[in-house]
């Protein structure tokens, strides 16, 4: 049998690195950025956005939404619900942090 891997340790490889994190923040601050607003928040280049984008989303915490009627086609990435309760989480964590430094 497997041995399951920890939640904490998965939210924290998740979203505890520099560009998961960046990312996250800018989602968080706006309700949705295309791909080339969120390289330009970032100033990730974009095979790093890329790769991010997608362990966000196989993760449940990012959505893509792509506007296929638009030219060029648009693609924009907003938190999902998991995603905006992990939001909770992370301020949490950080609080307590804080204030044990």
């Amino acid at each position: 049998m497997a041995e399951r891997e920890c939640p904490m340790w998965r939210f924290c490889r998740t979203l505890g690195n520099k560009w998961g994190n960046r990312i996250f923040e800018k989602l968080v601050q706006t309700e949705e950025m295309g791909f080339n607003e969120l390289l330009r928040a970032t100033k990730a280049n974009p095979r790093t956005l890329s790769l991010k984008l997608k362990a966000l989303e196989e993760n449940s915490l990012v959505k893509k939404r792509i506007l296929e009627k638009e030219r060029p086609i648009r693609v924009l990435y907003s938190l999902t619900e998991k995603g905006r309760q992990a939001k909770q989480v992370r301020d949490y964590i950080s609080t307590w942090a804080d204030k044990w430094k």
